[in-house]
């Protein structure tokens, strides 16, 4: 499936996100509490994304592709556009309004408005939910001509491996974003394009 390097590179880049955030002083109230928590939650599940394909746990770090990305959108959410009645519902337990809802409220932002996260949900949406509710197109993954057993394209886990990269960078900047630097949300830009290029 996948090189020991390649593996080895995304390893890396998880630790290079983690220091990234590392002890990174942000105000503590509950709104970065917890648009905080989501976003830390979104780089364990890339985390364990990576470390499930190094372990050819394929349909487990499938499954995590959905709840890296709504915890990523959360996250967001929480930090620009709950308003802080949400917040303490969210705390407390509360579901958030459903994705497409959140999108909304975000695409309404200026950094938000070219659309880009309702495109991914739009293109992506229907596999994610297969893969995370064990449907049809991941019990496919799992019937060859000879049996029952994990069939999964090459292609198909480095796509899972980016898309989670992708996600976890964007939660990063998003803690960033909470701590209000500005130049460390580029320094992860800048990781991030680096990361594409390996």
């Amino acid at each position: 499936m996948l090189t020991d390097d390649e593996i080895s590179c995304a390893a890396r880049y998880v630790e290079e996100l983690r220091l990234f955030v590392h002890d990174l002083d942000v105000p503590s109230n509950n709104r970065v509490r917890a648009a905080g928590s989501c976003f830390a939650i979104a780089q364990e599940h890339h985390h364990a994304i990576v470390q499930l394909i190094e372990w050819r746990l394929f349909a487990a770090a499938f499954s995590l592709v959905r709840v890296e990305f709504e915890a990523y959108v959360r996250g967001e959410w929480l930090s620009q556009c709950a308003s802080d009645a949400l917040v303490e519902a969210f705390i407390q337990g509360k579901e958030p309004p459903r994705i497409d809802c959140l999108l909304n409220q975000l695409e309404m932002l200026d950094l938000f408005n070219e659309k880009v996260l309702s495109q991914i949900k739009q293109k992506t949406w229907k596999s994610m939910c297969a893969y995370t509710h064990t449907g049809g197109l991941h019990v496919q993954r799992w019937n060859t001509a000879d049996g029952i057993e994990a069939n999964y394209a090459r292609e198909e886990i480095l796509e899972v491996l980016k898309f989670a990269e992708i996600i976890a960078s964007l939660a990063v900047v998003g803690v960033a974003g909470l701590a209000a630097d500005e130049k460390l949300a580029v320094r992860i830009l800048e990781a991030f394009k680096r990361q594409v290029q390996t």
